[in-house]
């Protein structure tokens, strides 16, 4: 299933800690995201939906206030458009799912072995409330918080705490930002399939890995996993 070049194999067999993008991810949230997101930037910059869909999607992995500041630099709707965002984001979040299988897909990479974190532009609070009320455990969660953000600062906070280098880390997300901010960290990135398809990934991705469903991490990392315990 998986097109792997020998540069992927390498790195594949250090791994020993999956990190997962939330939204898009790991939460089935991003749907209610960029309805929200369509509706205030339609309404406060006058972008058709289209337009606005577009803008949004090709920034999502940012901060929602940065993704804001990108696309339209000193507009005097920007706070407010980001403070309406992050309010229907918390108002909505914790009754949106995770995906089927996430859990199961935890519970599966931690049994071979694998230190699992989620790294996410939500917020700190916000992130750890949802993965209480929803059960889903992990060994480090990591959230938005100014001066702290997805990417080289989760990353080298990962690094410190479970003493690794960035050649045994793993991201997986569903953005293109997801994948530039690993790819600058020398950190091996999966994509997810979802806001953007294989080809997309492919435009920019190293590994050129992608997946449909987080479960099938599962079945490219056994392989590599049970060839280190022999």
């Amino acid at each position: 299933m998986f097109t792997l070049t020998e540069m992927v194999v390498d790195r594949l067999k250090m791994i020993k800690l999956v990190t997962l993008d939330f939204d898009g991810t790991t939460a089935d949230t991003m749907p209610t995201l960029e309805e929200i997101a369509v509706k205030l930037i339609t309404k406060y910059y006058l972008l058709s939906q289209e337009e606005a869909k577009t803008k949004y999607r090709l920034t999502t992995g940012l901060p929602f206030l940065q993704q804001i500041e990108q696309l339209f630099p000193g507009h005097p709707a920007n706070n407010e458009v980001i403070q309406q965002f992050e309010e229907e984001k918390k108002n909505n979040i914790f009754s949106l799912p995770l995906f089927d299988d996430t859990k199961e897909t935890i519970k599966s990479l931690k049994n071979m072995g694998f230190i699992v974190a989620i790294s996410s532009s939500t917020t700190q609070p916000t992130i750890e409330e949802y993965c209480r009320k929803k059960g889903l455990f992990v060994d480090q969660i990591l959230g938005f918080r100014e001066g702290f953000e997805k990417g080289k600062d989760h990353f080298d906070f990962l690094m410190k705490k479970f003493h690794l280098t960035t050649k045994e880390i793993l991201y997986v997300g569903d953005s293109l930002k997801d994948c530039e901010r690993a790819q600058a960290a020398n950190i091996l990135f999966i994509g997810k399939i979802g806001l953007f398809t294989k080809e997309d990934f492919d435009r920019i991705s190293q590994s050129k890995l992608v997946i449909t469903k987080l479960s099938e991490l599962t079945e490219l990392l056994k392989t590599f996993r049970e060839k280190e315990n022999k």
